[in-house]
């Protein structure tokens, strides 16, 4: 699957660290933000102040544990409030009870005591159930779910999620129809989207302009929806889903791509009433125009769909080796590195069980409440930082002395790397969500401006432990060394960012595939040139 060498057979493999988030979580979490979604005001997201931003849920799956938590406090409240009407219900019908047994014709030449007893029973009774049916029930559950409202998922969360999914099938050339049923990449999920999922994935991409893919995913959700029964229906219903939105959305994305006659087909196969208008209007584009219908663009694969797939070209490799390092420190001499080659320029090389499962726990432990969504790109004239959807993330930086586990690490980095450790920037731990993914980048500056306010320097090396498996997706991709690294608990990648005179690598060129399954956390650490004239000195 990888351009690796399986030469070590003795890898530790633990369950993933996420307990509690089963593998059909992709398909949950965007159920719940269907569900869940707030329509926020505001156009692009932008900081004033902080780069750091409040809760993001799509972003990791740190979050996701945090809004199945908030979905399980809001389903009790709603119980709560079943509860109480149904408390209240059950007291009017003993009053009503009560009254049918005692109600009878009064005889209006009987006696003074009858006459009595109707009068109290209208003025007083009748006033008691009016009292009863005006008071207000549930006050405390609305208060939660009103007070609760602003923690509920955003618009831009709903949107992040399903072009997540949309990464997903884009990068490995699933189909949506497969989708659906839980079948992706050949691995089937035991897991299903509904008409709400579907229909939300197809809204988003429909408001990207990708009209191809959004008509497949209308489709499906036509599908399912006439595939539902009717109780589903009636739910989906209550639920403030409309399917002539979806009818509309799906004849309006036919005619973007000019299919005019499979759009009249559509509208006669179900001639809803509210498709009459549409109905004209596609008549008169057929008599209007002559445009043939667009097909569907069908590129030859990027080397990053097939290296994300584990489909890498060849690369020569009768130079790269495996080996253990018992040199670099003496201690290595009883626990020695080992060490996998995988090129030698720009140097860069995969360590095994360098960083233990419980240390690793820890870290992810002790980091889960401080993980934020940061800003990663700046506005040139206001220099005010920008959310980037080029990296579907949080994150939190963490110092070499934060803690006993990461004051070993950094020994650990320095003797892995020889490099000095003093002066070099602080870590940083990640953690991935729905359809996780990192744009193409470089870790080096690109530009001398890029460097004016750092004191370090460039940097001259980027160490990268994983922190969890990841089954399916989430490989690290180097796409012009064809080099795809699949997480594995325990293993650290090491490469140089800078050739022997300073200059940036530009095989250095980096991406994360999208997860399919799984949680992905890693630890980053880079490494500034500043401080090493004598570990490596500019060969200029």
């Amino acid at each position: 699957m990888t351009n690796r060498f399986p030469c070590f057979s003795f890898i530790f493999f633990i369950e993933t660290s996420v307990s509690g988030i089963p593998e059909i979580m992709l398909t949950r979490s965007l159920l719940y933000l269907s569900i869940l979604v707030v329509v926020r005001d505001g156009g692009a997201l932008k900081l004033e102040e902080s780069e750091v931003v409040d809760q993001f849920y799509s972003t990791s799956i740190v979050s996701m544990e945090d809004l199945l938590e908030f979905h399980a406090d809001l389903l009790f409240q709603l119980n709560s409030y079943i509860d109480v009407l149904r408390a209240r219900m059950k007291l009017i019908r003993r009053i009503a009870d009560y009254m049918m047994e005692h109600d009878h014709i009064v005889n209006l030449e009987d006696h003074s005591l009858n006459y009595f007893h109707l009068v109290r029973h209208m003025h007083k009774d009748w006033a008691h159930v009016l009292e009863l049916m005006e008071q207000p029930l549930g006050k405390s559950q609305l208060l939660f779910l009103k007070e609760s409202r602003p923690h509920y998922p955003s618009a831009w969360d709903l949107e992040e999620g399903s072009l997540g999914i949309h990464r997903m099938q884009k990068t490995y050339q699933l189909q949506p129809k497969d989708m659906v049923r839980g079948l992706l990449d050949g691995v089937h999920h035991g897991t299903r989207f509904s008409t709400l999922e579907c229909f939300t994935v197809a809204r988003a991409i429909y408001k990207k302009h990708r009209y191809h893919d959004a008509v497949t995913w209308l489709e499906e959700t036509l599908s399912l929806y006439d595939q539902a029964s009717e109780q589903t229906k009636e739910n989906y219903q209550i639920l403030g889903f409309d399917v002539s939105q979806a009818h509309k959305l799906y004849i309006k994305g036919l005619m973007h791509l000019n299919r005019y006659e499979d759009a009249s087909k559509a509208i006669d196969r179900d001639p809803k009433p509210y498709l009459r208008r549409l109905r004209d209007r596609v008549q008169m584009r057929m008599m209007s125009t002559n445009d043939l219908p667009l097909g569907k663009p069908n590129p030859p694969l990027t080397g990053l769909q097939l290296c994300c797939r584990g489909g890498c070209p060849y690369r020569d490799m009768h130079r790269l080796t495996c080996s253990y390092n018992t040199t670099a420190a003496p201690f290595l001499r009883l626990a020695p590195f080992k060490t996998e080659l995988l090129s030698l320029s720009p140097y860069m090389v995969l360590y095994h069980d360098v960083i233990t499962p419980l240390e690793s726990l820890t870290l992810k432990n002790l980091s889960k409440p401080h993980m934020k969504r940061r800003a990663m790109t700046f506005n040139k004239q206001k220099l005010r930082p920008f959310i980037d959807s080029g990296r579907t993330s949080n994150s939190v930086w963490l110092t070499s002395h934060e803690n006993a586990v990461m004051e070993r690490l950094e020994r650990r980095v320095g003797v892995m790397t020889n490099f000095e450790m003093e002066n070099s920037e602080v870590y940083q731990l990640i953690n991935y969500g729905i359809g996780g993914h990192y744009k193409p980048h470089t870790d080096h500056f690109e530009t001398p401006q890029a460097l004016e306010h750092r004191g370090g320097g460039d940097r001259i090396a980027t160490v990268l432990f994983y922190l969890s498996d990841v089954p399916q997706g989430g490989a690290t991709l180097f796409p012009r060394l064809n080099i795809s690294v699949q997480p594995r608990q325990g293993d650290a990648l090491l490469w140089y960012n800078l050739n022997d005179r300073g200059q940036g690598e530009i095989g250095t060129v980096h991406t994360s595939c999208p997860i399919i399954k799984g949680s992905k956390w890693a630890l980053v650490k880079w490494i500034d040139e500043l401080s090493q004239p004598f570990r490596r000195p500019c060969n200029r």
